[in-house]
């Protein structure tokens, strides 16, 4: 019982008891490094110093593509991408979404893009091609 009578009383007495003044004009945080952006509606882009020295920006951002397939079987996926890419000038992707291999062409901002094309390869046999929204890539060239 005295060990923590003792203990109790230590603590206290070698606790901290000085109270740190903290001067929040001091303080200052690095300015943030922000992203350059850039419109895939417009070809003039926000930061153009920078980008100078770049050839061509790829840029992100939310859009259209076409589905043709859908397969768990990588070689039928990778053979229907070299079928199109002789037929079709577009680009052509072969994404993974477990546990399925998709087929997906084009680049599409405007839906109504991407529906003319998906009317045109239903007509060429590939009558369940469908319309996903997905991120897009979209390359300007400087």
């Amino acid at each position: 019982m005295r060990k923590i009578i003792l203990f109790f009383i230590l603590s206290f007495i070698y606790s901290q008891d000085k109270k740190m003044k903290f001067d929040l004009d001091k303080l200052k945080d690095p300015d943030p490094k922000w992203p350059i952006f850039s419109s895939p509606i417009t070809s003039k882009p926000l930061n153009s110093s920078l980008l100078d020295s770049i050839k061509s920006i790829q840029t992100i951002t939310e859009g259209f593509r076409i589905q043709l397939l859908a397969t768990k079987d990588r070689m039928n996926a990778e053979k229907l991408l070299n079928e199109l890419s002789v037929l079709y000038e577009e680009e052509i992707y072969i994404i993974f979404e477990a546990p399925n291999y998709k087929v997906r062409i084009g680049n599409y901002i405007d839906r109504k893009d991407a529906e003319q094309v998906r009317n045109f390869l239903t007509n060429r046999g590939f009558p369940s091609a469908w319309i996903v929204r997905t991120k897009i890539q979209t390359g300007n060239s400087l």
